[in-house]
């Protein structure tokens, strides 16, 4: 099987097998990365794993070592992480991880395993799935499936555990692989074996042991691929959903209606979250932005209404980021965008252009984003001529540079300084005045704002 290294690592593999050659010891390329290769994809995390010659001399730090003799040898920069056997070197600019051959003792309540040196076909079956299970020899490019599924599974583009028959506990141990499996099968286009996605409905009520930070980061991975609804459709099917996103799940207990949209909620949004596009906080926005929806549910004389949706809306999303580690700045983010999602599909004709640069005070640096997810929202619907007719309407203004009243026409120690007055709360007061007169009316002079302000002081 003829396989290309890219230009990039050739050199970099080159280093390596000089010194595997010199200390007389194996060293593989695994996982990921070999996969990639064979699926002709660009391959990233090259990760080495290093082997004695014979199975009796096993050490935990073969890894450490090997890479600090690497490290001595070009000169480079090493991090060493004996706890696990471990050692990261850059090389080239690339960040290359080398490790022990190892197998794995997990305890119930936790996914972080205890650690021990063990042979090739130990480490390929306490693995994730076959196809990441493959090892390819750096000295010959020989590619060694010891699961004897992986070369297959990749052929037939499926994601299988590397043990069958111990589905179940594989992702008990640790239930993070039920995410991986779902993203790399998005990532991949492959499909899951059916034993292995029963395992993961089984293991799914698990999930509470692992950490909400590593929830979180294979959420992101999800939400940038194409098409992340097949993502959370998963979710949902195996009971997992639930588990991560409550708000989310209870939204197939709502049908909107049909005059709007024709699926329930939970559809609708997943519907969004394809639609607007590869950006990790406009899908986060999409995916919450409906949820305050079955909190404001109301059905009265056959009409369902939703009112201020996006306010409560806004609240849940913080709550739900900030229970997975989002950090500060990203969850209000998310949370502006969704509270203000509705306002571009308000627009009409009658807006005057104190009322357009109202809405664009109100959406801030967000504005783009916003626009985007209210797109999104609608879809090929006709509605979105609005939001085109309203961007154009922006654009008009801003080529005329009248779109946003100026900055800090009059700072604090100013408004003192003309009224003679101590500093309080009427400097607030006052700032607020001068905008409102800008929004109305932004050329506006210093000294015709001064005026009115005195004017209606008297």
């Amino acid at each position: 099987m003829n396989l290309t290294i890219p230009e990039k690592y050739k050199s970099i593999i080159e280093k390596i097998n000089s010194v595997a050659r010199e200390i007389n010891v194996d060293a593989f390329i695994v996982g990921g990365f070999v996969r990639d290769l064979l699926l002709k994809r660009e391959p990233n995390d090259l990760d080495i794993m290093i082997a004695p010659k014979t199975p009796s001399s096993l050490e935990k730090f073969c890894g450490i070592n090997f890479a600090k003799t690497l490290s001595k040898k070009y000169v480079l920069p090493i991090s060493v992480f004996e706890q696990f056997g471990t050692a990261k070197l850059n090389i080239e600019n690339e960040e290359v991880e080398f490790i022990m051959p190892r197998k794995e003792i997990y305890d119930k309540n936790s996914r972080n395993p205890q650690t021990f040196p063990a042979s090739l076909q130990e480490d390929a079956f306490r693995r994730d799935f076959t196809v990441n299970a493959l090892f390819l020899k750096i000295d010959n490019l020989e590619i060694i499936d010891l699961t004897s599924n992986g070369l297959q599974d990749i052929e037939n583009k499926l994601i299988r555990v590397t043990i069958a028959g111990d589905e179940q506990r594989i992702f008990c141990e640790d239930p993070l692989r039920i995410l991986r499996a779902i993203r790399q099968s998005l990532q991949l286009d492959f499909q899951i074996e059916s034993k292995t996605c029963e395992a993961m409905k089984f293991a799914a009520n698990k999930i509470d042991i692992v950490s909400p930070d590593q929830i979180r980061d294979e959420l992101n991975k999800i939400l940038i691929v194409q098409n992340p609804s097949k993502a959370f459709l998963a979710m949902d099917s195996i009971g997992l959903l639930g588990k991560i996103f409550p708000e989310l799940s209870k939204l197939k207990d709502i049908v909107q209606p049909k005059k709007y949209h024709n699926v329930d909620v939970f559809c609708h949004t997943l519907k969004v979250v394809d639609r607007v596009g590869n950006n990790l906080i406009l899908r986060m926005a999409a995916l919450l932005c409906d949820i305050g929806k079955y909190e404001t549910f109301n059905l009265k004389d056959k009409t369902i209404t939703f009112y201020k949706h996006e306010i409560i809306g806004a609240k849940l999303a913080e709550i739900a980021l900030k229970r997975l580690n989002y950090q500060k700045d990203f969850c209000l983010k998310v949370a502006e965008i969704i509270k203000n999602h509705l306002y571009p599909k308000m627009y009409n004709d009658d807006w005057t252009d104190a009322a357009v640069r109202r809405f664009l005070q109100r959406c801030g640096d967000n504005l783009g984003l916003i626009l985007k997810i209210s797109k999104a929202d609608y879809g090929k619907d006709i509605g979105e001529e609005k939001l085109i007719k309203l961007e154009n309407r922006i654009e008009v203004l801003k080529n005329k540079n009248l779109l946003f009243p100026k900055e800090e026409l009059l700072n604090g120690s100013e408004l003192i300084e003309i009224f003679k007055k101590p500093a309080g709360k009427w400097i607030r007061f006052a700032k607020e005045k001068v905008n409102e007169m800008l929004i109305e009316n932004p050329t506006l002079t210093k000294e015709e704002i001064i005026k009115s302000l005195k004017k209606s002081q008297n």
